[in-house]
This record gives structure tokens, sequence and C-alpha cells, in this order.
């Protein structure tokens, strides 16, 4: 379909102008934003394309560890695997995210993004120092967005020379060469994007992201919880105090209300007795006459 509408885009040029060649310009714009949709895969009732002979799946993995250490040790952990991050170098490893915290509870966080080869350097560097307590990887297949995209790039480089082609046949012709070159700069700007997108998605195939914890939850003393819990008491009950002067505004007209209701209730209670006991004197004295 790209070859018939270029050859349409030459013939036009030959034979109807620049001004027919530039309504077949459009028309290819219009189909390029088109063909860059990503397939979502095969249909109802039909089977995917045979893998023998495939090109190799382009997967962007992701681990995830967990270690388990003395409180006191976390921070040499942690300075460890930044150590070991620095050693393999800025183009190896790069540092995306770093935490320690003391309180409530002893815990810090690493994320990096290294090469496959550093990332078992990087896990043995902290397990020499922690106990491994969890570890799982799982990866994302960009095969499809990465061709998708090196699809994109063919045409809009193809497109690009076209009306590059065509600015050098303009001649004189001004208003075709502000058209010309709008479309230009339009393709230019779609080229650097989708150039921005295959950069982005070449780093994740061949870069893999490593996110590390450590905790000393295993390693806590038995009342730790308890102390935590007594030191937090005059915080927590501050806080309360707080929520409940926070509250009073809006429970006092519901106090008063339900006050009067009781009095009300009370007073028609007292009210009923009295008749109650009126009739039963009167009855008393009619059947002692």
């Amino acid at each position: 379909m790209h070859a018939a509408i270029c050859y349409l885009i030459h013939l036009s040029t030959n034979r109807l102008g620049l001004r027919a060649a530039m309504a077949a310009a459009v028309m290819l714009l219009a189909v390029l934003g088109g063909c860059s949709k990503p397939h979502d895969g095969p249909g109802l009732g039909e089977k995917p394309a045979a893998q023998d002979g495939a090109a190799p799946r382009q997967l962007a993995y992701e681990h995830s560890v967990s270690f388990d250490a003395e409180p006191e040790r976390l921070p040499a952990i942690h300075a460890t695997g930044l150590a070991a991050c620095r050693e393999a170098g800025a183009a190896a490893c790069t540092l995306l995210e770093s935490r320690i915290d003391s309180e409530p509870e002893a815990e810090a966080a690493l994320k990096f993004r290294a090469r496959a080869q550093v990332i078992p350097r990087l896990v043995a560097a902290m397990g020499n120092k922690a106990e491994l307590a969890h570890q799982s990887t799982s990866a994302e297949d960009l095969s499809g967005p990465i061709a998708d995209t090196a699809r994109r790039l063919t045409m809009l480089q193809n497109y690009r020379d076209r009306l590059e082609d065509m600015r050098n046949r303009a001649g004189n012709d001004i208003d075709a060469l502000i058209k010309v070159n709008h479309e230009l700069a339009e393709v230019q700007s779609q080229l650097e994007a989708a150039d921005g997108m295959r950069a982005q998605l070449t780093q994740r195939v061949e870069t893999e992201i490593l996110n590390v914890t450590i905790s000393a939850e295993r390693h806590r003393p038995f009342w730790a919880p308890i102390g935590l819990a007594l030191r937090d008491f005059a915080g927590n009950l501050a806080e309360g105090i707080a929520y409940a002067i926070r509250a009073l505004p809006y429970l006092l007209p519901w106090v008063v209300m339900i006050a009067l209701a009781i009095w009300a209730v009370r007073r028609l209670w007292r009210a009923v007795r009295r008749r109650a006991a009126a009739r039963e004197a009167r009855r008393a004295r009619v059947d002692g006459a």
C-alpha cells in the first residue's frame, strides 16, 4: 500500500503538477497516522503465526529483591548497594531511587537501572551482608512496540524524502513551497518523537530494573512493637483529644436535641402515670362506697 501511494505521488508530480502531488502527500500523511497503530494480535478465529524462524523476543526485565538484616546494619547494606552501582560505571548502572528510614521502623530501598550482567553483582554485594528474604522477576514483551516504531520511522523518512524532492521541484511557486515546508516541519516533529520512543524502548530492553528493599522485620526485638506503642502513646492521645475537640461542635446540637427528646418523653410518661393513678384512686373510692 505504501509503495502504491509513493507511485501515486511520483505519477501526479510528473503529469498533474505540484499541486496534485501536494494533495497526494496530504493523503499519505493521513495514512501514516493510521498505520502507526499497533496490531493487538490475531482476531477471532485466527491463529498466531508460527514461531519457527521468528526474530527473538525483545523483553524488558524487572527484578524485585528483599533483604532482611539487623536494624543497625541497614545503613551499611544501603551504602554497599550504592558503592556497587558506582563501581559498575555510569554506562552500566544508574541509580533511580534511594531511601533509608529509621522511623517508625528501620527500612531502606534502592532502585537501579543496570545492564543484565551487573544485576547479579549488585544482589551479591548486598546479599553478603544480609539475608535474602524474597526475589522475583517479571518481563514485558516489547517486540511489537519496537517493530511498530521501526516501521513508522521508515515510512516517515520515506515521506520526508518525497517532500524534500517536491520542495526542490517547486521552484518559484511560493504557495507550494509554504505548504511543503509546513508538511516537512510536521513530519520532522513526528520523526523526532518516533526516534525518541525507539531510544526509550531500546534502553528498556538493553537494561533491566532492580528494586531492592532492606528491612529488619525478622531481627527486631520481641518488645520492639510494645516500646513503639508506648513511645507513641502521648502523641496518639493528643491526636485523639484533638479529634474529639474537632467533633464537639458537630455533636453539641445532637446532644441538645436528644436531651430535649428525653425530657419530653419523661414528662409525657409522668403525665400518663398521674392520670392512671388518679383513675385507680377514683375506682377505689367508688368500690369502697
